[in-house]
């Protein structure tokens, strides 16, 4: 556990250290809530500091960061329950601590409330174990690549995999796992290369493009964003689709040759109806926070935001709800996508621990009925990302290696290890 509360549970309040604009979505009230937690703490007024706490939790259900900050708040009021419930709402969560990080603290648990504590102390062990198992499907050498995501041509059985760094697309031929070549580059207009699926129906692979800072610009070039059709065969470039008021297209979908595709810069859902049409505004909504994957289940487009959960976003007329999550956190969801019976497939970074996990949805799709988790702890998983699913089927990113990039745009600060895809079989 981190032990200032600011550190812990307001990601730095910089950002509030002056009077700012009032948040406008979820995820900005809750670090406002926390800010003012700050400020009640420093005051002594341990009460006001709670309800904060308890205001920010319900704005972000299952966070790690406001679950811990209530555990330390339990610290620095002497609240043992307060501490103590934060941490099993934390081990119901599926987050992974250290007890004996919290030191003499947990020694204090362990001895006023031992039942509690033992079962605390056990559940949030099974959270830090290894579940399930998966195969290899793929291991490359990309030693100047950072790959992030992978997409699957079931027919001709080719890996795609989407490079951030060598702004390109791979192709991994059948014949042999362990080669990876070029299928487009920066020659056909990428710059760094997120999300990537294949088209079976419109004879494409579909590819998000845009800029970070870790992205090798020329100089003189401007960073742009689009989605971007190649052929399937060739990787001849058939058609590049931008929007005026986009910022950085990351994420994509496809089915029935209709594409979604989701903004994670301006934090906007778009969506191309066929090849010579133009990308049109399905989704905006104020209180989107960090859209990341999606998947299309049970006739609607189910969008992850990293700080909030899962949108349920109407393919009609794109009004956006909230899906009411179970005990299992739904945040730090980064890769989405969807088996043919409408089960959601989850890849969770960012917090201890990584996971690739099912969610199934309630009868009106707005709520989480169940998790299970797939893998856990696997011995490849470094930072797991984008995901695939086919043929009942999951094809997971496990080692991203975007901790060797930093945003200085310098790197790789160490030698890049070869890039592992694995393979759940979830029949």
């Amino acid at each position: 556990m981190i032990r200032s509360i600011a550190a812990l549970c307001l990601f730095g309040s910089a950002a509030y250290a002056q009077e700012d604009p009032a948040p406008v979505n979820p995820a900005e009230t809750s670090f406002a809530l926390r800010h003012e937690a700050q400020r009640a703490v420093e005051a002594g007024d341990f009460e006001t500091a709670r309800r904060m706490m308890d205001a920010a939790l319900g704005l972000q259900p299952a966070s790690p960061a406001v679950l811990f900050g209530s555990g330390q708040l339990g610290i620095l009021s002497g609240d043992d329950e307060l501490l103590i419930s934060s941490l099993e709402r934390a081990a119901a969560a599926g987050i992974y601590l250290d007890m004996a990080a919290l030191g003499e603290h947990a020694d204090r648990l362990r001895e006023t409330m031992p039942d509690r504590y033992a079962e605390l102390d056990a559940a949030l062990a099974r959270n830090g174990g290894s579940v399930g198992q998966a195969e290899r499907a793929l291991i490359v050498d990309v030693p100047d690549s950072l790959i992030e995501g992978v997409a699957v041509e079931i027919e001709t059985d080719r890996f795609f995999l989407s490079d951030v760094i060598g702004r390109q697309v791979l192709v991994v031929e059948p014949f042999d796992r362990t080669q990876a070549s070029v299928f487009a580059d920066a020659g056909d207009g990428l710059q760094s290369v997120f999300g990537i699926a294949a088209d079976d129906v419109n004879r494409v692979v579909w590819v998000a493009t845009g800029a970070l800072p870790q992205t090798p610009l020329d100089d003189g070039e401007d960073a742009t964003t689009a989605l971007v059709a190649l052929d399937l065969v060739t990787g001849d470039l058939y058609r590049r689709y931008e929007h005026e008021t986009a910022d950085r297209i990351a994420d994509i979908v496809t089915r029935d040759g209709i594409v979604y595709a989701v903004d994670s810069g301006a934090n906007r859902i778009y969506q191309l109806t066929s090849l010579s049409g133009s990308l049109e505004i399905l989704s905006e909504d104020r209180r989107f926070s960090s859209l990341q994957g999606a998947a299309l289940a049970d006739g609607a487009l189910y969008v992850a935001d990293y700080a909030l959960g899962l949108w349920r976003v109407d393919l009609a007329d794109g009004t956006a709800r909230l899906v009411r999550p179970g005990q299992e956190s739904l945040l730090g969801i980064d890769g989405l996508s969807a088996t043919r019976d409408g089960r959601l497939i989850a890849v969770r970074n960012g917090f201890n621990p990584n996971a690739v996990f099912a969610i199934d949805l309630t009868d009106d799709g707005l709520g989480v009925a169940g998790t299970e988790i797939l893998l856990r702890g696997h011995a490849d998983f470094g930072e797991p990302t984008l995901l695939d699913v086919q043929d009942d089927r999951v094809f997971v990113v496990a080692n991203a290696p975007w901790a060797l990039w930093p945003n200085d745009g310098d790197g790789p600060t160490e030698s890049v290890p070869p890039l592992v895809v694995l393979e759940y079989d979830l029949d």
